[in-house]
């Protein structure tokens, strides 16, 4: 029994997911499959499977800087992977990666240390100096006589 709306509060349940997009949807999932839970309550004030999911703009990664966030979000980044398959449905997850630019020395200082910390904990995770973002993304000025120079990029 999954309730997304008006879940009865005399009933004891399972699981209640707060939050009924793409990760509370696949949160009530992998509880389902790998715990048995069937009765899970999912609070939703919308739409199932709404908000970023449904605009297309979620970012689904596993590039965070503490090694406990890092390593929880490398696994759900895992379990993603494989969800379209397991469910028999193709909703368009995607993975294109994300380039973050630097335009200080500050900006430089943090991404580098982003990228090693990430690097430690197995996550895919590179600096790109000027010409190689200019590579990847041509439309970018990466002049150095510009307000804000890019000074790189992970």
């Amino acid at each position: 029994e999954f309730l997304w709306r008006n879940p009865d509060p005399k009933k004891s349940y399972d699981a209640v997911i707060v939050g009924g997009g793409g990760h509370g949807l696949a949160t009530a999932y992998f509880l389902a499959k790998n715990h048995g839970m069937t009765n899970i309550a999912i609070l939703e004030k919308g739409w199932l499977a709404g908000g970023n999911m449904a605009r297309n703009t979620t970012i689904i990664r596993s590039n965070y800087l503490w090694d406990e966030s890092a390593a929880i979000y490398e696994h759900s980044l895992k379990l993603w992977e494989i969800l379209p398959e397991e469910l028999e449905y193709d909703f368009l997850f995607s993975q294109r990666g994300v380039m973050n630019l630097a335009h200080t020395l500050g900006d430089v200082r943090e991404s580098m240390r982003r990228v090693g910390a990430n690097q430690l904990n197995g996550v895919d995770a590179e600096w790109l100096d000027p010409k190689q973002v200019k590579e990847l993304c041509p439309i970018l000025n990466i002049n150095d006589n510009i307000r804000y120079p890019v000074m790189g990029a992970t």
